[in-house]
């Protein structure tokens, strides 16, 4: 875990910006920030303090991941959740002046631009930096630099899915939001989706350069991602994987290549990450329930660390007795989910649904036998105690970015590229569907075989939304693809700009 006490006493410029104000985050006390960025021990703390603010409810601590995204996606059935108003009526029916929701809206908007607010004041210190103020020198000096022009674009990236048209729509030259480079800034200057993704792109292309030399050298096992022990300067240095580093800022750029309909560039990115993890046993996928990894973390190239995760968990799933629990469930899983791949068992209080498949296994839980209500488990207490360290990063954790979606990304794109294409892109999904411990004689893939280019692509939509249930991507493939969204009793949310644009809020349109 990172160090919890350099949260505590950076003081972020953002604590002192009003709502109103939320690109205009000059701290009051300038003789503090020079003194700040003064040590290279400054530097860590300030960009320790990015990812803490990431932590939030607000942000992907719960809304931007598995809260009020996901609810967009139509990922959940409220008939058993608590204290969901803004998920339940807000944001599942697109009701974007309902009152629950609407502030929500403007507090993403505002913590978000706050959080670049503070990596642009990092990346304007930083670039002229001595490097002899790092205990690393150059090397640290590029890696904290590479990560917060990474953190700039993969914040503002997510801002552009959700406040902005898909490019798969031709939204032309229109203008959405800003891209702020800059620190301070005081004027919104609203830019288009493609001078956005442009920007966007320039900066993972310049984070790799300068995450180069650190990363690459690393062999990104899982011990060395997550769970290596270190202490005093080295804890900085190590559990790449709570950075956006070299491998996720690579798979992270061939996300966002992919969002642009580059296909030719983002299937160069993924090709890079699978090669490395091909060469060096990286991010392989696992099945380490047993020993208490409920997140299946081994395989996440870059996930956030949450500290309150399960007291926001606590917020909507009370588990003190089945019978009078609360708790979100997971909408339609027989119909939209795991369908073809489960089977039916006899059980003393009926019949039970079972599968193969690990996703099913770990993150779902039948709660009445009639199959009306599956409880979302993912983001629950591990109930293994047979390695205390695993049970502490998979408590915590919040995926961000997957190798599994690296593979994914490569089949979508060469499963429209003839025969050959085809074949590797099955292999890649299988692969998947087999490290997620589905058998051969499981339907799903079973129908990967013989699938035609349009029916692999149904097979690989399944196989994403299983895998990222509760980790706020559902919403945003639909919204890519400009595809409809399914919703209970075999409905549709149909595809549209009002389904798929959220209002810019009052706070940024009142400026």
């Amino acid at each position: 875990m990172r160090n919890k006490l350099l949260y505590l006493i950076f003081v972020l410029p953002f604590f002192m910006s009003s709502c109103n104000e939320w690109l205009n985050v000059e701290p009051e006390d300038e003789i503090s920030e020079e003194k700040l960025f003064s040590t290279g021990t400054g530097f860590r703390h300030a960009l320790n303090g990015v990812y803490f603010t990431m932590e939030s409810r607000n942000l992907y601590g719960k809304h931007l991941t598995w809260g009020i995204v996901d609810a967009l996606g139509q990922v959940y059935n409220y008939g058993k959740a608590a204290g969901v108003n803004e998920m339940q009526f807000g944001a599942d029916e697109y009701a974007w002046d309902y009152y629950a929701f609407k502030p929500v809206l403007s507090s993403i908007w505002t913590e978000a631009y706050n959080v670049v607010a503070n990596c642009n004041n990092i990346i304007q210190q930083i670039e002229h930096a001595d490097p002899e103020i790092f205990s690393w020198k150059e090397k640290e000096k590029a890696m904290i630099w590479g990560e917060a022009l990474a953190l700039r674009a993969f914040i503002q990236f997510d801002m552009l899915r959700l406040f902005a048209p898909a490019p798969s729509t031709n939204p032309g030259d229109r203008k959405f939001i800003p891209y702020v480079n800059t620190y301070p800034s005081y004027i919104s200057n609203p830019k288009t989706v493609n001078e956005c993704l442009e920007l966007i792109a320039k900066d993972l292309i310049d984070a790799k350069q300068l995450l180069w030399k650190f990363d690459t050298a690393k062999s990104f096992s899982r011990s060395d991602n997550f769970e290596i022990a270190g202490s005093g300067e080295t804890m900085f240095l190590i559990r790449r994987g709570f950075h956006l580093n070299y491998w996720a800022t690579t798979a992270l750029l061939a996300r966002v290549y992919l969002y642009a309909q580059k296909e030719e560039e983002a299937l160069k990115q993924a090709e890079e990450v699978m090669t490395f993890a091909a060469q060096k046993g990286a991010f392989a996928l696992a099945d380490r329930f047993y020993y208490g990894d409920r997140k299946c973390y081994s395989d996440v190239i870059f996930g956030l660390h949450v500290i309150d995760l399960l007291d926001y968990n606590k917020e909507i799933n009370t588990m003190e007795n089945k019978k009078n629990a609360k708790y979100l469930s997971i909408l339609e899983v027989e119909k939209n989910y795991f369908g073809k791949d489960l089977t039916t068992s006899k059980g003393d209080n009926g019949t039970i649904m079972t599968s193969n498949d690990y996703r099913f296994k770990y993150w779902i839980e039948d709660m009445d036998n009639e199959h009306s209500y599956y409880r979302f488990m993912k983001y629950d207490a591990s109930t293994s105690g047979a390695t205390a360290g695993v049970i502490e990063v998979s408590e915590h954790i919040v995926p961000f970015i997957r190798m599994s979606e690296v593979y994914y990304i490569a089949a979508e794109i060469l499963c429209k590229r003839g025969a050959e294409g085809l074949t590797k892109a099955k292999s890649y999904l299988s692969y998947i569907k087999g490290q997620r411990g589905l058998k051969k004689t499981d339907v799903t893939v079973q129908e990967i075989t013989n699938a035609q280019s349009d029916e692999f692509m149904d097979l690989l939509i399944n196989d994403m939304r299983r895998e990222w249930i509760g980790e706020g991507q559902t919403y945003f493939l639909y919204k890519r693809l400009n595809k409809n969204i399914p919703k209970e009793n075999g409905g549709f949310v149909v595809a549209s700009e009002n389904v798929f644009v959220v209002p810019l809020p009052d706070v940024e349109t009142n400026l």
